[in-house]
């Protein structure tokens, strides 16, 4: 992470003064002028930062460039809220209740300034910065609700999102894409520490959450949109996928009904399909709460054996 420098600064001050928004609600030319009195910084892709708000503040954040996922914890660790702001969402700030624990997890490299009614404040934090190297894999495993809220459950896994992988148009809506008309799968963007957990281990959890001979079927889940895969980035990641299929083919009679292909396009779902299990302890799941305790387990050990 880097602190900007005075011309960068002074650009974005200029840009921030642009929105009406931004500009309505905080004070950004007295702000920046006190340096004393303001957080800005650039945060590249994956950063982590851990944050306890103490009493006596109220702060909100807003992100000038990038995407970052916010969210606050209780008392036990688990997650109460999370949202993602970003100028594309037009969501720009969140409110964070006084005396709790959040998190900031950078989706793409971003330009955060932490606010406080007005002026910018120093920004606390209780903790340690992680900017740990990164890798990515997309998995369609059926409903993405399921399938995000597994990969989350496993440790090495930095961020989780929801979206739609491998179709021929642009920008789709949740619902273009429950007509099968799109050729989109349900898909959960996973970026994961390859020092904490390796990319074959990742895939063999994931064919444990699918049935990998059914075409275009999860649990209750039917359609193209459900279909299974493996989209990958970087074509130096083809051969472990391939080991990896072919191990899991040596257990079945009949072929695997699962894609391996390269990544074409990915669109991020709505909002309220991101961390929705999270948000929705109740909501449907078409896999069963004791493949989230295995996957929990799994996080802990991450050994051979789990799979025995």
């Amino acid at each position: 992470m880097k602190i900007i420098d005075d011309n960068l600064m002074n650009g974005l001050a200029e840009e921030a003064k642009k929105s009406p928004r931004l500009r309505k609600n905080y004070n950004f030319h007295q702000s920046l002028q006190d340096k004393c009195h303001r957080f800005l910084n650039a945060l590249e892709l994956g950063t982590f930062i851990p944050v306890h708000h103490h009493p006596d503040k109220d702060e909100t954040f807003v992100i000038l460039k990038g995407k970052v996922r916010v969210t606050t914890y209780n008392d036990e660790g688990e997650i109460a809220e999370s949202c993602v702001i970003s100028q594309e969402s037009g969501r720009y700030g969140v409110d964070i209740p006084k005396n709790v624990w959040h998190g900031l997890e950078c989706l793409e490299p971003s330009v955060l300034l932490e606010c406080k009614a007005g002026p910018f404040v120093e920004h606390e934090v209780d903790g340690i910065l992680e900017t740990k190297p990164t890798k990515d894999i997309y998995f369609a495993g059926g409903c993405f609700w399921g399938t995000e809220h597994y990969f989350k459950q496993i440790e090495g896994v930095a961020i989780t999102e929801v979206g739609f992988a491998n179709g021929h148009t642009e920008n789709p809506t949740y619902k273009e894409v429950y007509t099968d008309q799109t050729g989109f799968a349900e898909t959960v963007f996973v970026r994961f520490y390859p020092d904490v957990v390796s990319l074959e281990f990742l895939l063999q959890m994931f064919f444990k959450a699918i049935d990998p001979t059914s075409l275009n079927k999860q649990g209750h889940d039917e359609g193209t949109r459900y279909r299974t895969g493996v989209y990958y980035t970087d074509p130096a990641d083809l051969p472990v996928i391939e080991k990896v299929f072919a191990e899991e083919q040596k257990n079945y009679e009949q072929p695997l009904a699962v894609e391996k292909l390269p990544l074409q396009n990915f669109y991020t779902a709505e909002e309220y399909h991101q961390d929705y299990l999270d948000k929705n302890p109740d909501g449907y799941c078409h896999l069963p709460l004791s493949l989230f305790e295995f996957a929990r387990q799994a996080k802990a050990a991450r050994t051979p054996n789990l799979f025995v």
